[in-house]
């Protein structure tokens, strides 16, 4: 469970550059603050809990960490995308 969503973690960082690089504003899914930024809040906040939950594998643990990583990643481009405007 943990490597799919560390996977899906990893798709969405890819979907979340892809939006960034566009300059659709006109589509919800094409924009780094709308869809994209909602599902990568969604992954993150099931990171922290996977965390939580973990049992005493360090293996499980490494997974869990790196998914919230990757996950924290997009929330903090999209962030300096309004700091830096």
């Amino acid at each position: 469970m943990k490597k799919l969503l560390l996977l899906l973690s990893f798709l969405n960082l890819i979907y979340v550059f892809i939006t960034m690089a566009s300059d659709e504003l006109d589509n919800i899914f094409l924009v780094p603050f709308g869809f994209p930024l909602l599902t990568t809040t969604v992954l993150f906040i099931l990171s922290v809990v996977s965390f939580i939950f973990d049992e005493n594998g360090t293996s499980k643990r490494t997974l869990s960490i790196l998914s919230t990583i990757i996950n924290l990643l997009p929330i903090l481009f999209v962030a300096s995308m309004f700091i830096f405007l």
